[in-house]
């Protein structure tokens, strides 16, 4: 008997629990990452792994919930911008569309709306 192949993007299993992401398809076709949790050097190679496994499978219109952001630190925001610049380079846009108190406060500590706003 022939198996289907899986429909959609398969994301792996995030490397470190304490950051969970919710990904789901919106109405308006673009794809919301909703992550709950800490967001921080060691974790956020989950964020970066399912980011990279959404442009693979053609998924480039990203849009991130971080209102469950408990913690945010400064090398997060700086992969943040890195992700920011290579799903722009492959042909999309990662915008931010909810941040936490930690996360806002982080952005402003290092001058990064400007950046991240663009």
């Amino acid at each position: 008997m022939r198996r289907q192949p899986p429909q959609g993007p398969q994301l792996a299993e995030p490397s470190d629990s304490r950051l969970v992401i919710d990904v789901q398809r919106t109405p308006d076709g673009s794809t919301a990452l909703l992550l709950t949790g800490e967001f921080d050097v060691h974790t956020v190679n989950s964020l970066s792994d399912t980011i990279v496994t959404l442009i693979e499978a053609d998924s480039r219109c990203l849009r991130l919930d971080l209102s469950g952001i408990t913690w945010c630190d400064n090398g997060s925001l700086y992969t943040l911008l890195g992700l920011k610049e290579a799903v722009r380079a492959a042909g999309g846009y990662l915008a931010l569309s909810w941040t936490s108190w930690p996360v806002a406060q982080a952005i402003a500590r290092n001058r990064l709306w400007q950046l991240l706003r663009r």
